[in-house]
């Protein structure tokens, strides 16, 4: 492929409204972008949700696992102050003891007491110090010794006191210890009911940091807060607070004294993830806060990995496109230069496309098409001298009508000088229908109109039948002007005539009522003439027209009334048959009920008929 069709290629690949290779390619590689960019998203998204998720699990089971861990020693502890608060002999007797120091007596009794204090906490190197404080003022410990009597905490136990014989747990740091940071464990001593004292142990501070010594990640800090919101261990050393009120960690701490939880917040202009525990045990609550940022930073390879697999895929794609679009469009190519031929005039086909797809069977369509486009060329040629033909004859038979009406009107104005009254009667009445007939091309007539044929029909009957049987025409005045099809009722009026009550030789009646019914026209033509059985009335119906009966004016058979209605109305309209053999035959037509265009031109066409009558 040389350099110019290549541009070539790549102008059509761009031409966007005039190239449907430009859109097979526009639209693949527009889908495929959009694919792999929402995969890519997906996966890299999906990827920081898991880190994040996982982060997560990670650092609240490293929160569970440390309390576990501090379970162990503070149910340790628990026991032991139990033991404490619950030996008479040892404790209870030497707070109640009236020995003070310095005496003899007194001495043995802090030795039994300081001795069983002692095997109490042999081995378990993380309690510092057990005393045993009396509301006495005396003072018996074991481990590390108070440097003076006046760092006894007196807040502290009061607060023990106030905890009625519940444990407590609070941090104390070493300003008010006289040593080192240290949790004190405490719980009051009672006999009779009365409080004689309290029994504190001081756990090694380390046990709490060595705890809570979690790696969240770059930035992540882990706070232990007690049911007071004082902090019992704090990893940040830029969040110099003691107490958690007024620091942006309150509302999280409030949040999580209900129940442990897991969240993204805002933390001094930087989203974090917040990790919160609440233990069972201590009644301590640990928030961890991990950077997000911190977190993510790990993945960037990622994320650039993706980008460039993308983009990698894409440009693949992009190439084997064009190839693919210039493949599918090379057939449509040929088939436009074909139509291009065909549009000079040329109507032989040139075609090299010899594929079995889509594009073959245009072709082929397209090939027929200009077969047919051959054929009726000639067929036109053909029809335009049949046309001339058929205008001439066409002509002719527009004069025949006219003459047989004023032939018509002679033999009437020759009658009415002559008096005959019942020929100018019968010819008056044979001009009307003759004119409804050829000279009304409408394929709606108003009711008045159609009765008015009927009317005609049945005054001619009369005269050739020598008054032999009696009609009668009714119909309710408010629809004279509705419209119907036309010449639907005569051939009903005259099947009575021939079929019904043609064979009698006088007493037939012959009976015209239309009348509303709510939205419905009803058109009911009685006789009581043979009537018909079941058979005959469905046979009537189905039967097709056929030769016309000698002396029948239209030819129009039943069926092809009741299939003019249903064809313009609808299939719930039609004829009706009811008949009892020897008795009567009623023929009920149903039309839905239209009104006319306009009253004036109904009265036009009545004045016309009257002036027609009157020549």
């Amino acid at each position: 492929m040389n350099k110019q069709n290549l541009l070539n290629m790549l102008f059509r690949c761009f031409n966007f409204k005039r190239s449907i290779q430009a859109k097979i390619f526009l639209a693949f590689n527009g889908v495929v972008l959009f694919s792999l960019t929402m995969i890519g998203t997906l996966m890299y998204q999906n990827f920081i949700d898991n880190l994040k998720q996982n982060t997560k699990g990670y650092v609240l089971d490293s929160l569970r696992h440390a309390d576990k861990n501090l379970n162990v020693f503070f149910e340790d502890v628990d026991h032991i102050g139990s033991v404490i608060v619950t030996n008479k002999p040892n404790v209870i007797d030497e707070l109640l003891s009236p020995n003070y120091e310095v005496s003899y007596d007194w001495f043995l009794e802090r030795k039994r007491t300081e001795d069983f204090l002692q095997s109490l906490i042999a081995y378990k190197s993380f309690i510092k110090r057990i005393a045993v404080v009396g509301e006495n003022g005396k003072i018996v410990y074991t481990g590390t010794p108070y440097m003076d009597k006046s760092l006894l905490n007196r807040p502290l136990i009061d607060k023990i006191i106030n905890a009625d014989g519940q444990k407590v747990l609070i941090k104390q740091t070493a300003g008010e210890t006289g040593q080192a940071d240290t949790i004190t464990f405490g719980r009051s001593i009672r006999y009779n009911r009365q409080v004689i004292g309290v029994v504190m142990i001081d756990i090694d501070y380390n046990v709490i940091e060595h705890a809570y010594d979690i790696k969240t990640s770059q930035g992540g800090f882990v706070y232990v807060i007690d049911s007071n919101g004082q902090f019992i261990y704090n990893s940040s050393s830029s969040f110099p607070y003691d107490n958690v009120n007024g620091t942006f960690l309150e509302s999280i701490y409030q949040k999580a004294l209900t129940s442990s939880y897991l969240e993204e917040k805002i933390l001094q202009k930087e989203l974090n993830l917040i990790v919160s525990y609440n233990s069972i045990t201590t009644g301590w609550t640990t928030i961890a806060t991990i950077p997000e940022h911190n977190l993510i930073q790990g993945v960037a390879k990622l994320r650039n990995q993706i980008i460039e697999g993308v983009l990698l895929i894409f440009i693949i794609v992009l190439l084997v496109s064009i190839a693919l679009s210039s493949q599918i469009t090379k057939n449509l190519k040929r088939l436009r230069n074909t139509m291009l031929w065909v549009k000079k005039g040329n109507l032989l086909i040139p075609s090299k496309i010899t594929s079995q797809d889509e594009v073959g069977e245009l072709k082929e369509v397209f090939e027929s098409m200009i077969l047919q486009l051959k054929q009726l060329i000639e067929d036109n040629k053909l029809q335009e001298k049949q046309k001339r033909d058929a205008e001439l004859a066409a002509l002719q038979a527009q004069i025949r009508p006219h003459f047989l009406y004023n032939t018509l009107n002679t033999i009437k104005y020759m009658a009415n000088i002559r008096q005959a009254d019942n020929i100018s009667e019968v010819t008056a009445s044979l001009i009307d229908l003759l004119r409804g007939v050829l000279g009304n091309t409408k394929e709606f007539v108003t009711l008045r109109e159609e009765l008015d044929y009927v009317r005609s029909y049945m005054t001619i009957q009369t005269y050739k039948y020598m008054n032999e049987f009696s009609y009668s025409i009714q119909a309710e005045p408010e629809i004279l002007n509705c419209k119907i099809l036309k010449f639907i009722l005569q051939p009903i009026v005259e099947n009575a005539l021939l079929h019904g009550i043609g064979h009698m030789q006088q007493g037939g009646i012959v009976s015209v009522r239309v009348f509303r019914e709510g939205s419905l026209m009803k058109l009911e033509v009685r006789d009581n003439g043979k009537g018909m059985h079941e058979e005959q009335i469905e046979k009537l119906l189905q039967k097709k027209g056929g030769p016309a009966k000698s002396g029948s004016f239209s030819g129009i058979g039943i069926h092809n009334v009741h299939e003019r209605i249903r064809m313009v109305y609808g299939e719930s309209y039609g004829i009706e048959i009811f008949s009892q053999p020897d008795l009567f035959t009623v023929m009920e037509l149903t039309l839905p009920l239209s009104k006319g265009d306009e009253d004036d031109h109904v009265q036009r066409d009545d004045r016309r008929r009257r002036a027609a009558g009157q020549e």
